[in-house]
């Protein structure tokens, strides 16, 4: 379990977080929604130990994560940022491989087990054909794909993705995250993730947090969270919420 307990948090004297306790459902996905500088990015941050709290504690399976090992603390929680750090001139199939680093040592020969497994997600994830191509060869949906694969061979119970889909074109916007709700249906994966866009939030959340000025304004079920009442309140803007065949549209007017 990964819960934030009572947890307080300031930048530079200037508060933002104060006494929140936040637990994400495990086997879910977990979607923190807000208006800009409404605390996402921070709580985000606070349960992948990029900063740590004033006071409370983030807790994993009981135990505070800057008290674990930075490797332990990896073989359980694996992130996919924003922003990846370009490595134009290594192999797709070595960048993936890299995933591992939480269980080798650098330049540990990788094992049949090992190989098997990076084998596997590159199938899953539909990418075994970009094994041996640089990842300066690829399209931004599919590098945004293998940096996913990195997270999975770190083989986590958590998986973090900050906007993932913010650099996408439309169409992988829509198969990335039909790929996120495979993975956390077929895998058990608990994901917890940023996103902007409130119609995608609708359709792949499982569990919705709703952020604004530091405060978690709602939690749940995503029909009960994202709602025109509180979304006009927390986004200062008038909507509806339509039902169509395909399920709930949040239309902005």
């Amino acid at each position: 379990m990964l819960k934030l307990d009572q947890v307080s948090f300031a930048y530079q004297n200037q508060p933002l977080f104060k006494n929140i306790s936040l637990t994400l459902p495990e086997h879910q996905i977990t979607t923190l929604i807000g208006p800009n500088g409404s605390g996402k990015s921070t709580l985000f941050k606070l349960f992948t130990r990029a900063v740590a709290p004033r006071d409370g504690s983030a807790l994993l399976d009981g135990k505070n994560i800057w008290q674990l090992e930075a490797k332990k603390f990896a073989q359980k929680v694996a992130i996919v940022h924003q922003k990846n750090e370009l490595y134009d001139e290594i192999k797709v199939i070595d960048l993936i491989r890299m995933g591992r680093l939480p269980y080798n040592p650098l330049l540990t020969q990788e094992s049949k087990s090992e190989s098997k497994l990076v084998k596997q997600i590159l199938a899953n994830l539909e990418i075994g054909e970009f094994a041996n191509k640089y990842m300066d060869e690829l399209s931004g949906g599919q590098r945004q794909r293998v940096w996913l694969a990195v997270a999975l061979a770190q083989q986590p119970k958590y998986l973090f993705l900050d906007e993932p889909t913010t650099y996408l074109d439309l169409h992988f916007q829509f198969a990335f995250l039909k790929l996120l709700k495979k993975l956390n249906h077929e895998q058990g994966l608990t994901i917890c993730m940023i996103l902007h866009n409130l119609n995608q939030a609708l359709q792949v959340s499982d569990h919705v947090v709703l952020l604004n000025h530091g405060e978690i304004k709602a939690s749940g079920n995503p029909e009960k969270v994202i709602t025109p009442d509180l979304i006009g309140k927390n986004f200062a803007i008038n909507c509806e919420l339509l039902e169509t065949e395909h399920g709930k549209f949040l239309r902005q007017y």
